[in-house]
């Protein structure tokens, strides 16, 4: 009967000792894998929040003149940036109809975007540091608003000759000036 044990535990000893020899073997190529896996991990969060930042500081920086390019390529990246964050993606929502209302009312769109870059401080951890009165201050030089208001006339202007010529080039009949294409004979 003692000889069974000492069988027993010989026998649980020998699968004891394989299993630590395959552990030992296998430990460090789990280790290495793991170690992959959380490097991968890091490098994708670090990606994202970079990307966040980059749109957050795009908005700040255009928070004036929002419908800008670059405010309008920033405002765009928000819902593949920020998917996982359903607070600024409402913000954003808000936002984007008040851009749409009639009559168009500034002081909306300038309460929205300060809601939607105050959601968006939270979500990269900086509304410790902002103050709502932070997101709203701008500087916007004269200079830059008579630019501004002076591109605004000229396009309307060229709307207003474009609009024009089309109403008059509707109303004359289209008499082709040019031999190409040929006519069927």
């Amino acid at each position: 009967m003692i000889e069974w044990f000492a069988l027993l535990a010989a026998v649980f000893s020998a699968v004891a000792t394989a299993l630590a020899a395959v552990a030992t073997w296998r430990a460090p190529l789990a280790a290495a894998k793991l170690a992959e896996l959380l490097r991968r991990d890091t490098d994708r969060h670090n990606e994202r929040q970079k990307q966040k930042l980059i749109v957050f500081a795009m908005l700040m920086q255009e928070r004036a003149q929002i419908y800008s390019d670059n405010g309008v390529r920033a405002l765009n990246l928000i819902d593949v940036v920020f998917n996982e964050s359903r607070d600024v993606r409402e913000a954003w929502s808000e936002l984007f109809l008040a851009f749409q209302m009639k009559p168009y009312l500034d002081h909306v769109v300038d309460e929205r975007l300060r809601k939607l870059l105050s959601a968006i401080a939270k979500d990269i951890g900086l509304a410790d540091q902002l103050r709502n009165d932070d997101l709203g201050r701008v500087y916007h030089p004269l200079v830059q608003q008579q630019q501004r208001f002076i591109e605004y006339m000229q396009r309307q202007e060229t709307l207003a000759r474009l609009q024009a010529g089309n109403a008059a080039g509707a109303s004359t009949p289209n008499v082709p000036n040019s031999l190409w294409p040929p006519k069927p004979v």
